[in-house]
């Protein structure tokens, strides 16, 4: 005789609870999904693009180009959600003078997210495709800030004949992860394991919305930024994933020649400490910025104690005043 046991109810209404919380769980992620759906619809029409959209043939990146002349300075961000409004003090200015181009990358701002790895080969080879598309001929003279430095570290490296002049503002050092480790500061890489959750946390936005360091921006730009800052997040991370590749690739073009090229580098980098136990780490930022300003015969170091790790925000009229030495240099070293 088959003995059939009767349920346990109280297995049963522990399911029923379970699959009821489910239920509203994704209920409330559609709904904080649709919210950021719509939200990002709305601030695109608040705050449209600030430049050209153009076509990569997988993704469309925004680029802003002002002034004219030459050469061009073409302006590269850190690794940060900052993308061209990192320059806000400083193009308008440069434009006076000279063609001047920002723009964001893929995935920050008003770019849309581009081909994973984001490693600095694979953005330098988008910002040449950028210029092209966009009918821009050069030659170039780059300015990179801290990551932005390798990045245009590689693009010179990908394109010698276009480039003939360089700024770099505390950039990134090949490597700057293994010296500082070695006198305790270590570098935490983002674990491509959790791009999951970065996408989905992303995607679902951020109550209020994060609210990021100012650096003594006007309302209208941090605004801007702040709005596009779930979006741009995800960016962020797929960057930080590759910066040990970025550094590496950086690295493996050990000259500029007889480039013109100015490194303005500040007491410190961003993450150290601003006193107290920082005096060996400060220096040995430094010295770094002397092996890159090494890099050229016509390199120069400037250095600018006074200034935090975002020099274009805290002394732009330096920033404006080397970029005009970089392009006085080129220009003197053109044909006529």
């Amino acid at each position: 005789m088959r003995v059939t046991r009767a349920p346990n109810p109280t297995l049963r209404r522990l399911a029923r609870i379970l699959l009821a919380a489910l239920c509203l769980l994704l209920l409330a992620l559609a709904g904080l999904w649709a919210r950021e759906a719509l939200a990002r619809r709305q601030y695109l029409a608040q705050y449209p693009p600030q430049g050209r959209m153009l076509s990569l043939g997988t993704h469309q990146l925004c680029l802003n180009c002002v002034g004219s002349g030459g050469p061009t300075v073409l302006f590269e961000s850190d690794l940060d959600q900052y993308g061209s409004l990192s320059w806000a003090y400083v193009q308008n200015a440069v434009a006076q003078f000279t063609r001047a181009c920002s723009y964001d990358r893929a995935g920050i701002l008003w770019s849309q997210p581009g081909p994973l790895p984001r490693d600095g080969e694979r953005i330098a080879a988008e910002l040449g495709a950028l210029l092209e598309a966009a009918g821009e001929q050069g030659p170039y003279v780059l300015v990179g800030h801290a990551y932005g430095g390798a990045y245009a570290r590689i693009f010179a490296g990908q394109n010698p004949g276009a480039v003939r002049g360089m700024l770099l503002l505390d950039s990134s050092h090949p490597e700057q992860f293994t010296r500082f480790a070695g006198l305790g500061l270590a570098k935490q890489i983002p674990d491509a394991r959790l791009r999951p959750l970065i996408w989905l946390m992303s995607h679902l936005g951020q109550p209020g919305r994060f609210q990021g360091p100012r650096y003594g921006l006007p309302d209208e730009i941090y605004r801007t930024q702040q709005v596009f800052l779930p979006k741009s997040s995800l960016a962020w991370f797929d960057e930080g994933v590759q910066a040990n590749a970025t550094l590496a690739q950086a690295g493996r073009y050990a000259t500029l020649g007889d480039l013109p090229l100015i490194v303005l580098a500040s007491a410190r980098p961003s993450g150290l400490p601003a006193q107290g136990g920082g005096g060996d780490l400060q220096e040995a930022w430094l010295e770094m910025q002397r092996e890159l300003a090494a890099l050229s015969s016509q390199g120069e170091l400037r250095p600018l104690p006074e200034s935090g790790h975002y020099i274009q925000y805290d002394q732009p009229e330096a920033v404006i005043e080397a970029v005009q030495d970089v392009v006085r240099r080129c220009s003197a070293a053109l044909p006529p």
